[in-house]
């Protein structure tokens, strides 16, 4: 290879050069940038057409921080992101969200003031008022509810096509498979619960629902896979040592699941409780996803008994086994056998003469 082409394939002074691997990386993390960067440039589109304001696109410099880690990721990692954390898609949801409040609140705001004015033809004018982008033409709120689809779509895709960095194949697609589950009950959340009259009628609640599915939302941020990759061990001992109950702590599927219950099933169930017992909210369906709230939290306390569990047999086997081991060896510093010698017991290190 001639010089020139290794200093072009040595980028940023990095000791290995850059291999197809690398390039495709990059490639799939800028393609899932550019995802992100659509959806924010639709959703300022629509604050401006409903407001009349174009602040929004000031939020637009947020996304210069995806790019510049972008850059920071090519120069130390060759484009493979994070371990345990994916910054892009952090500073994605601080652009967006903001935005998508503002648009819920404000059509909210149009289709109560509509429904209180129903005298009033300019009032129920400006509850049908629509917008039109890209060549699809809704109202404020349809348009609302389809920015909250979109986003969840966005972040699943863009989780896929990112590079995986140290994640496997198989931890990526089950991270995948849940975090459809996990978008698909967030999306109900907002959409349902918004969308009940006593609690379009109390700002106070609306932003209490905006709060608690924004904070669900940051999962996606997370990479905490259930299943973990074996790796090999050639110390038995350090292996006993890490095997211990703050490894149990520790464990990915244990992370998994408290964040889960936090950030999701725990404030779900709560505001759910909220609307049925405080604000007299008779609604099947809610009533059925806060059942099911409940049974997916007990099903994690049992999850985490389980893993408690397991981890203790475990500790148990490795200490029968030491104490076997050491009883072994303890009969076999005695003596041992010399076959040579009809079996007869050939004296060992604690027969021998001082």
């Amino acid at each position: 290879m001639l010089p020139d082409q290794e200093e072009v394939l040595t980028l940023f002074g990095t000791d290995r050069a850059m291999r197809k691997h690398d390039w495709v990386n990059i490639l799939r993390g800028l393609v899932a940038r550019l995802l992100f960067t659509g959806h924010v440039v639709i959703c300022a589109k629509q604050y401006s057409q409903v407001l009349c304001d174009t602040k929004a696109w000031f939020m637009l410099i947020l996304l210069a921080i995806i790019y510049a880690e972008f850059i920071l990721l090519i120069v130390l990692r060759r484009g493979k992101e994070w371990k345990w954390f994916l910054l892009s898609i952090l500073c994605y949801l601080l652009t967006v969200v903001p935005t998508l409040w503002i648009l819920e609140i404000r059509s909210l705001k149009i289709l109560v003031d509509g429904m209180n004015n129903n005298s009033c033809g300019n009032d129920s004018k400006i509850s049908n008022e629509t917008s039109t982008i890209l060549g699809l033409q809704m109202t404020h709120q349809e348009w609302s509810v389809t920015l909250q689809q979109i986003l969840l779509f966005v972040l699943i895709i863009g989780r896929w096509i990112l590079p995986r960095g140290p994640v496997t194949s198989d931890q990526i697609s089950q991270l995948l498979l849940i975090q459809i589950g996990i978008g698909a009950d967030i999306l109900e959340f907002s959409t349902e619960g918004l969308r009940l009259p006593e609690v379009q009628a109390q700002s106070s609640v609306v932003y209490v629902i905006l709060a608690v599915w924004t904070a669900s939302l940051f999962q996606f941020t997370l990479c905490l896979t259930l299943r973990k990759r074996r790796k090999p061990r050639a110390n038995v001992k350090g292996f006993q040592k890490f095997k211990s109950f703050a490894g149990m702590c520790c464990a990915t599927e244990v992370w998994s699941i408290v964040v889960t219950s936090s950030l999701q099933d725990g404030p779900f169930l709560l505001v759910r409780i909220y609307l049925i017992s405080i604000q007299e909210t008779q609604n099947q369906l809610l009533i059925f996803f806060m059942l099911k709230n409940i049974l997916v939290l007990l099903l994690q306390c049992y999850r985490l008994w389980v893993l408690l569990n397991r981890r203790l047999d475990m500790r148990r086997s490795q200490r029968i086994a030491v104490k076997l081991g050491k009883v072994r060896h303890g009969v076999g510093d005695v003596g041992t056998l010399d076959s040579r010698n009809n079996g007869t017991l050939r004296p060992g290190i604690m027969d021998t003469k001082v």
